[in-house]
């Protein structure tokens, strides 16, 4: 079953951007967490999304 996960932008630091992504997974076949390179608005590049709860 898909289920909706929230990606939240990681900075170079560390840190946590405002940049926010929804998607979904299979959690059966996926159990680890979600990670993409998406375009962050705010500092006007691609960075690192996680997934977070």
């Amino acid at each position: 079953m898909r289920e909706f996960v929230k990606l939240v932008g990681i900075d170079d630091n560390g840190k946590k951007t405002a940049s926010v992504y929804t998607t979904t997974k299979n959690k059966k076949t996926m159990t680890k967490k979600l990670e993409l390179k998406k375009y962050c608005k705010f500092t006007r590049k691609h960075i690192i999304h996680r997934e977070s709860k």
